[in-house]
């Protein structure tokens, strides 16, 4: 914006630097896009990670459990998911005109799909968490370990839940209140 004096009716007017605010639209949907990517990179890598440990232990223990079994299974499938959620995002990202609230759309849609993918992290890290308790109380002589696996949990996942609220939820609010200004100032 740039205020211009108006020596007619001896007002401020503004101006809007429309290459400007274009040029801060872009930075934010890359940004967006850039987090998400970032996002499902870390959430995949941490679910086949956590595939490969539990085979691995079951491979060296010779011991293959029902819990441990299925948690691997789980989170392969889990990544699965998450990649082919990927790859319908990034071929969502090429459907957005390329004007300024093309760009801000698309930024609100990479922003939306963060918040989406964020949420659905957090039912996975459910049942990550209730999948590995079961499976490290084997016998209830080590309800310790079970305990303090589950202590570990639910401060993880009070910690999602803040992440959550309070980055990528508020991100995709700001970018929507944006969009709200960029659509008051066009009409």
């Amino acid at each position: 914006m740039k205020k211009i004096w108006d020596e007619q009716s001896q007002k401020a007017l503004y101006a809007l630097d429309e290459e400007a605010l274009h040029n801060r639209v872009i930075q934010r949907k890359n940004k967006a896009a850039a987090v998400a990517g970032r996002s499902e990179q870390l959430m995949m890598g941490s679910l086949v990670f956590c595939t490969l440990v539990i085979l691995g232990a079951s491979l060296i223990k010779s011991d293959f459990q029902l819990f441990p079994s299925l948690l691997a299974v789980i989170t392969m499938v889990l990544a699965g998911v998450i990649y082919l959620r990927r790859q319908q995002r990034l071929n969502h990202q090429n459907t957005f005109d390329k004007s300024i609230l093309g760009d801000m759309n698309a930024a609100i849609a990479h922003a939306d799909f963060q918040v989406r993918l964020s949420a659905m992290g957090k039912w996975i890290y459910l049942v990550v968490a209730l999948l590995s308790i079961a499976s490290v109380v084997d016998e209830w002589a080590e309800w310790y370990k079970g305990a303090l696996l589950l202590l570990f949990f639910v401060a993880g996942y009070f910690g999602a839940r803040w992440e959550h609220k309070t980055f990528y939820v508020s991100q995709k609010q700001k970018l929507e209140h944006m969009r709200e200004k960029l659509i008051s100032l066009k009409a």
